[in-house]
């Protein structure tokens, strides 16, 4: 591997620039590369998918308080009514739309629900493909660090066989 000189100013030239990361390391690869960007995509969808479940759910939850509110004020609305005079036919009026109002509102809370379900259904989607992929970068370290490990471990060989070619060539051995 190491060419042969009597002069060790070649050595060290050549000890240097096997040295440098990108002459003398090869490039790592991943084998799981692909697999890890695509568990990278998925997370991203997850969370877009997370963040609409939720901005859904906040614009039901905003909808119905505002239902809840118009029952309340409907309410008081009736309640007034039958304080003063009131026509029947107003008062019935009156009574159905509180009764309206009473069932968007329990229409409106069974959605809510619907749509918690669906964000905590996001929010376990997401936890399980974060877990997917911190395995898959976990993996990934681990051969980076068997990686190094090897590299410099062939260094360490290829520097003793300069050190052993030195000690022979200043000690005559050649």
């Amino acid at each position: 591997m190491w060419i042969q000189s009597k002069n060790w100013h070649n050595y060290v030239l050549i000890l240097k620039s096997k040295i440098k990361v990108g002459k003398y390391m090869g490039k790592f690869s991943f084998r799981l590369e692909r697999l890890l960007k695509i568990a990278k995509h998925r997370e991203e969808e997850a969370k877009k998918n997370l963040a609409l479940c939720l901005t859904e759910l906040k614009n039901g939850q905003e909808q119905l308080l505002l239902l809840s509110r118009q029952q309340t004020q409907a309410l008081r609305a009736l309640v007034e009514g039958q304080k003063g005079k009131i026509s029947i036919h107003q008062l019935i009026s009156n009574h159905q739309y509180c009764q309206f109002l009473k069932s968007e509102v329990e229409k409106k809370q069974r959605e809510v629900i619907k749509l918690e379900k669906k964000v905590e259904e996001a929010r376990e989607q997401l936890k399980e493909i974060l877990k997917k992929r911190k395995i898959l970068d976990n993996l990934k370290d681990k051969q980076f660090t068997d990686y190094i490990f090897e590299e410099q471990k062939s260094l360490q060989k290829d520097l003793d066989e300069i050190a052993s070619n030195l000690f022979f060539t200043s000690a005559g051995g050649f």
